[in-house]
């Protein structure tokens, strides 16, 4: 062999080995995978910056976060566990029936002991099933009711409603003097009617399960779900509350200047600003029925751990890194603006005047039975069908249909 050829069959040899090396090395690598729920545009972009400070301070490991939006996130889940390709974490709005069937590690080997003694109590009381805390709460949030002074000044309207009987008086002005505009747009469509039916029914005395017991036919639903058909009979909404989410359709009525008032979201304001919306607006607790007291919705989403062999050391890592100060500060940021589930956290959000409405009202706040394991099939079904109890369908009807899947009647 002459030296050149040498060569060349040295460099190869050389390359080959490297090559080799190399996918050794990334076949040493353990993958730590994650389903995420797209809050905003910018959860992709900031997992993928956390994942790369995580490895770079742990080589041994190999992130992957996959963001899924909130449509097609529960069914995406649904389906790897069903394949029993489940993810290592997963981020969710629910967990209980993931934990009755045996699948999640619990709260204490996901984050580290100081993680876990700095999330805000109520919210880890939030995070159990049947006594033992199976998730960490990753951010809370709660609602108000916005209204436009503008609008409701141009039709004579004096005050923001505070009761049933104020709000449908309102919307009734509002039709008759200035008919261009939606007096209440209201969001039934399968994105998160359990949410808007749950703020609705609390202000009437309702609910999905209290004391035990699933109540979701109860007389004071029943009496809600008659009252929010009434709205729309009367022309008080847009045309098809049973098909309009809030963020692609009730929110941009608002923000856009065409809807009077709506129930908005603590992150509402971050997207009228990203909207480039100008209008003004106000903030006030949500309206109850007369004699009843107002609530407001407390929605807290989770981070939780599936139990694979040789796993938890990986997600406990990862979750302790994201939940380290500035990381989890920039988590909130990336969201859209959330109450933080952390107690270092939550003194800074209160001492923004912007968020402090929403940190006034918590002490209302009603939260969903995520506790028991059926309450994802309640929830889809709540989704699928609440919103025709106001367009066609007997509101007994549709809540005792609910009822059934809740009770398995």
């Amino acid at each position: 062999m002459n030296r050149t050829v040498r060569l060349v069959a040295l460099g190869a040899a050389a390359t080959l080995a490297m090559s080799i090396g190399s996918v050794a090395s990334a076949q040493d690598k353990q993958v730590i995978t994650m389903i995420a729920a797209q809050y905003t545009d910018n959860m992709q972009p900031y997992f993928d910056q956390l994942s790369a400070s995580f490895e770079e301070a742990n080589p041994q490991y190999d992130v992957q976060v996959e963001v899924v939006s909130w449509n097609d996130i529960d069914q995406k889940i649904k389906t790897l566990v069903q394949t029993g390709q489940v993810p290592d974490i997963a981020n969710l709005n629910y967990f209980a029936s993931f934990a009755a069937d045996d699948l999640l590690y619990t709260a204490e080997e996901i984050v580290s002991p100081e993680v876990l003694a700095d999330i805000i109590p109520a919210f880890m009381d939030n995070s159990k099933y049947e006594g033992v805390a199976y998730a960490v709460p990753d951010l809370a949030s709660d609602r108000l009711f916005f209204s436009n002074p503008d609008l409701l000044k141009a039709a004579g309207v004096e005050k923001v409603p505070a009761t049933w009987s104020e709000l449908l008086a309102a919307c009734k002005q509002i039709k008759e003097t200035t008919p261009d505009i939606i007096p209440l747009a209201m969001p039934l469509g399968p994105e998160e009617a359990q949410a808007e039916f749950f703020i609705w029914a609390g202000g009437n005395g309702g609910g999905y399960f209290k004391d035990g017991t699933w109540v979701v036919n109860s007389p004071e639903n029943v009496e809600t779900l008659t009252f929010l058909k009434q709205l729309v009979d009367e022309g008080c909404t847009q045309s098809s509350p049973a098909t309009t989410n809030r963020t692609d359709g009730a929110w941009p009525l608002f923000y856009q200047g065409k809807a009077a008032m709506t129930n908005g979201a603590i992150f509402l304001p971050s997207v009228m600003t990203e909207k480039g919306s100008t209008i003004n607006y106000e903030v006030s607790p949500f309206i109850a029925n007369d004699g009843k007291s107002s609530v407001t919705l407390g929605v807290q989403d989770y981070f939780f751990g599936f139990k694979k062999d040789g796993n938890q050391a990986g997600v406990q890592a990862f979750l302790t890194h994201l939940f380290e100060a500035q990381n989890y500060a920039d988590f909130l940021t990336a969201a859209g603006g959330f109450l933080p589930a952390t107690l270092s956290a939550a003194p800074i959000v209160a001492a923004d005047p912007a968020m402090k409405p929403f940190v006034d009202v918590l002490p209302t706040a009603v939260f969903y039975p995520g506790d028991q394991a059926n309450w994802p099939a309640v929830q889809g079904q709540i989704q699928q069908t609440i919103g025709t109890g106001v367009q066609g369908s007997d509101p007994q009807s549709v809540l005792d249909a609910i009822q059934a899947v809740a009770t398995g009647g």
